[in-house]
C-alpha cells in the first residue's frame, strides 16, 4: 500500500540539532536553598524523596511530550518549568496493552533517577537500564515478570552508582515504519535521554563520562544498535546486553517494515495516507498490530533508515566503526522455556520435527540432526535446548567474537545457570529470559532469597558495577582470545568449552524476520 505523501520533513534536521545540543552541554547550575531533595537541572528544580540513604527522584521530563503534532516526530527538548517540579510519582507509562486493554499515555518521556545520599565528593559511575519487552511493553518502572519485580534503584545505587530508568515510545507509536513515516521514534528518545544525562547528571552525584547501560532482551538489542548510531557517538562508555541478541545484533531495514507492520497497521486503521494515521486516538493505534513475545518474528524496533542507523549495525562493528567500550554480553541457559510452552505444545516428535522446519526452513533437517527429540527428555527439552543455543548462547558468543576481534577494550561473556529455588513456579522453569531482573533490583512480593541467591546477586552486582566504575574487572577474564565465559552460578566459575554447539550454530541462516 503507497502513502500518499504529506511532508513531516524533520529527521535529519533533528538528528543535526540533537548533535549540536551535545556539543553545547553547560553543566546545571547549583540549586538554591541547600535542600537534599532538590536537585536543580537545566530544565529547572524538581524534588525527589530521600530513601534510607538515597534521593530517588521520579517523572523527569527528558523531552517535550510527543502529543498532536509531535506524534512520529523526533523528540524535542523538554520545556523549561518554573518552580519546583514534584519528582516523587513516576511519569505516564508509553502506551502499550495490558491484557485487552490500552495504558498509558502518549506523554510519557521520563526519567527517574536513583543516587546516594549525602552525595560522595567524586562523581559516581551512572547505570542506566533499558527494559526489554520487543520494543511494544514494560516501562522504566518495571516489567511486571517474576511476580511484580520493580526497575528500582535502591539494591544498585548504594553500591556506589547513580541509577537510572526511563520510558521510550513504544510499538507503532515508537516505530512505525511507511511510505513517509521514518521509524525509529523510540531510538531517538533514547538518545535524547542520554544526551539528557549529558547535560543533567553531574547535578545528582553521577559522572558524565562514566555512562554504563545495560538491559534485556529487546533492551540490549537496542544497546547493539546504539553502539552504531551516530547521534549517540560519546553520550555512553559501556554497555550489558543481556539475552538479548537473538538476531546477532542486526536489524529490519526500513523497506523491511514498510512492507510488513507499517502496510499491517495502516490496513488494520483503513488508511492509505499519513493524514488519516495522524487522526486515529492512541488505543486505536496501540490496537492495530499487537506486538509479539517470543519465538515470533519482531514486528516494532529499531531500522536501517540512513540517518540514525545509516547500515547494519553488525556491518558497522565488523569493520570496527562503532563506539569502542567495555561490552558484556550473555544470556540464561534456558532462555526459551516460556516461550516454547507460549507457542503451542510439542506432544511427540512429528510436532517438533514440524516446528524446527518452519522456524529453520532450508536449515531445519541439519538442526533435527544435530538436535534429535531421541537425545532429550522431550521433544519440547529439544527445541528448547535449540533454540536456547541457536537464538541466544551461540549469538552471543558471535557478537562478542566479533566485537572483541576490532576493539581492544574489553569484552565479557556469561552464561546464567541458577534458578529462584524458593519459588515453584520459576523453581521448575530453571534460569529462563530475563531471570536475572530481581538479583539487579531486588526480590518480588514475599520472596525470601536463599543464601545462594544472595551468592549469585553479589556476584552481578560486584561485576557489573565494577566494569561500569573502572572500565573493566579483573575478577573476571575477558572473552578473549581464550574464548572464555563466566558460568554464573553460587559457585562460579571461568569456562572455556562450547556446551552449545556453537560452531554448528555459526553455519545455520537464522530465522527472526521483522514483518
Amino acid at each position: 500500500m503507497a502513502f500518499k505523501t504529506i511532508a513531516t520533513g524533520v529527521a535529519t534536521i533533528a538528528l543535526l540539532a540533537m548533535a549540536v545540543a551535545c556539543s553545547s552541554i553547560e553543566p546545571p547550575p547549583p540549586c538554591a536553598g541547600g535542600d537534599p531533595a532538590v536537585v536543580c537541572t537545566a530544565e529547572g528544580p524538581v524534588r525527589g524523596s530521600l530513601e534510607g540513604g538515597l534521593l530517588a527522584v521520579r517523572g523527569i521530563p527528558y523531552a517535550a511530550p510527543p502529543v498532536g503534532p509531535k506524534r512520529w516526530q523526533p523528540p524535542a527538548k523538554a520545556a523549561p518549568w518554573s518552580g519546583t517540579r514534584d519528582g516523587t510519582r513516576f511519569g505516564n507509562v508509553c502506551p502499550q496493552l495490558a491484557g485487552p486493554d490500552v495504558v498509558g499515555d502518549e506523554d510519557c518521556l521520563t526519567v527517574n533517577v536513583w543516587a546516594p545520599r549525602p552525595a560522595p565528593a567524586k562523581p559516581l559511575p551512572v547505570m542506566v537500564f533499558f527494559t526489554g519487552g520487543g520494543n511494544h511493553g514494560f516501562s522504566g518502572q518495571g516489567a511486571g515478570v517474576f511476580g511484580g519485580v520493580k526497575y528500582d534503584g535502591s539494591r544498585l545505587a548504594p553500591e556506589g552508582a547513580v541509577f537510572v530508568s526511563f520510558n521510550y515510545r513504544l510499538g507503532a507509536l515508537g516505530f512505525l515504519t511507511t511510505d513517509t513515516l521514518a521509524g525509529n521514534y523510540g531510538s531517538l528518545d533514547q538518545i535524547a535521554m542520554l544526551q539528557w544525562l549529558q547535560r543533567n547528571i553531574a547535578a545528582f552525584g553521577g559522572d558524565p563520562k562514566r555512562v554504563f547501560l545495560f538491559g534485556t532482551s529487546a533492551g540490549g538489542g537496542n544497546l547493539c544498535a546504539l553502539m552504531t548510531a551516530p547521534a549517540a557517538r560519546g553520550l555512553f562508555h559501556g554497555v550489558s546486553m543481556q539475552s538479548s541478541v537473538p538476531t546477532g545484533c542486526e536489524i529490519a531495514t526500513a523497506a523491511d517494515l514498510r512492507a510488513g507492520s507499517g502496510q499491517r497497521v495502516a490496513q488494520a486503521l483503513g488508511c492509505t495516507d499519513e493524514a488519516c494515521l495522524r487522526s486515529k486516538t492512541t488505543a486505536e493505534v496501540v490496537k492495530a498490530l499487537p506486538g509479539t513475545f517470543g519465538l515470533s518474528p519482531r514486528l516494532y524496533g529499531p531500522n536501517v533508515d540512513g540517518r540514525v542507523f545509516p547500515e547494519q549495525p553488525l556491518a558497522v562493528i565488523r569493520r570496527g566503526a562503532h563506539a569502542h567500550m567495555p561490552v558484556i554480553v550473555g544470556n540464561s541457559t534456558l532462555e526459551t522455556m516460556q516461550f516454547v510452552g507460549s507457542a503451542g505444545p510439542v506432544p511427540d516428535a512429528a510436532a517438533y520435527a514440524a516446528a524446527v522446519r518452519k522456524l529453520f526452513g532450508a536449515d531445519g533437517d541439519r538442526v533435527l540432526a544435530t538436535y534429535p527429540a531421541s537425545a532429550h527428555a522431550t521433544p519440547r527439552d529439544a527445541l528448547v535446548r535449540l533454540t536456547t543455543d541457536g537464538l541466544f548462547t551461540c549469538q552471543a558468543r558471535r557478537v562478542a567474537r566479533t566485537l572483541a576481534a576490532v576493539q581492544r577494550e574489553p569484552v565479557y561473556r556469561y552464561l546464567f545457570d541458577h534458578r529462584l529455588e524458593n519459588d515453584p513456579e520459576q523453581r521448575a522453569l530453571g534460569a529462563v529470559h530475563t531471570i536475572e531482573h530481581p538479583f539487579f533490583f531486588g526480590w518480588a512480593g514475599t520472596y525470601r532469597p536463599t543464601a545462594d541467591d544472595l551468592a549469585v546477586q553479589r556476584l552481578l552486582v560486584s561485576h557489573w558495577t565494577g566494569v561500569a566504575r573502572d572500565g573493566a574487572t579483573t575478577a573476571w577474564p575477558a572473552a578473549f582470545p581464550g574464548d572464555t565465559w563466566l558460568w554464573v552460578t553460587p559457585t562460579p566459575d571461568v569456562r572455556s568449552d562450547d556446551p552449545a554447539q556453537c560452531a554448528f550454530w555459526d553455519t545455520v541462516t537464522l530465522p527472526w524476520p521483522h514483518l
